[in-house]
């Protein structure tokens, strides 16, 4: 699927056909043969990745049970575990990744973790790491204060521009004890 036409299509739409939209894609997902054959393929230990919403990437996971419409997993990353709907798991490792193709960065391009800039109202590039995506604003963390920025303002930064700290110097030597 070309993503970026979806969304410049969607960008276009009404209010009521992305409700009359909303509304077939949830006929769809109901599906009862679509949820059996999602079920079939899932085993008890097996990793996975799903789409979570919310961080807006793949999340690696182990399937812990399923159940009717939604499995059990515990999160390789942080080892909670979650209830999540069958829908969201990616068997088919499709990339995850959007990029609507217009200009700037916007909601469905940062991920939890991103490195973004902005320049502040006196005109200072400020850079900082995406902690909460918000329907009209990023909550962006940085050294000094958390701003909450519109989308419009942000722009993406490479590690290499922001002009962190330097990494620790790389070291040969052998930890103490293991001499």
């Amino acid at each position: 699927m070309d993503y970026r036409q979806i969304l410049s299509e969607l960008e276009a739409a009404s209010t009521f056909e992305l409700y009359r939209l909303q509304a077939a894609i949830a006929r769809v997902l109901d599906d009862p043969e679509r949820i059996a054959a999602i079920k079939r393929q899932l085993r008890p230990d097996m990793e996975i990745s799903y789409f979570s919403q919310a961080d807006n990437r793949l999340v690696p996971a182990r399937i812990v049970a399923v159940r009717k419409t939604r499995a059990v997993v515990e999160d390789l990353e942080t080892g909670k575990g979650w209830t999540i709907p069958l829908c969201t798991i990616n068997l088919e490792r499709v990339e995850a990744d959007i990029s609507p193709g217009h200009r700037g960065v916007d909601r469905m391009s940062l991920r939890l973790g991103d490195q973004v800039g902005f320049n502040d109202r006196e005109g200072r590039a400020i850079s900082g790491v995406v902690i909460k995506l918000n329907p009209k604003r990023a909550k962006i963390e940085t050294p000094e204060a958390i701003w909450n920025v519109p989308y419009t303002m942000l722009f993406s930064v490479i590690d290499g521009e922001r002009g962190a700290e330097e990494p620790p110097p790389l070291t040969l030597d052998a930890p103490d004890g293991d001499s």
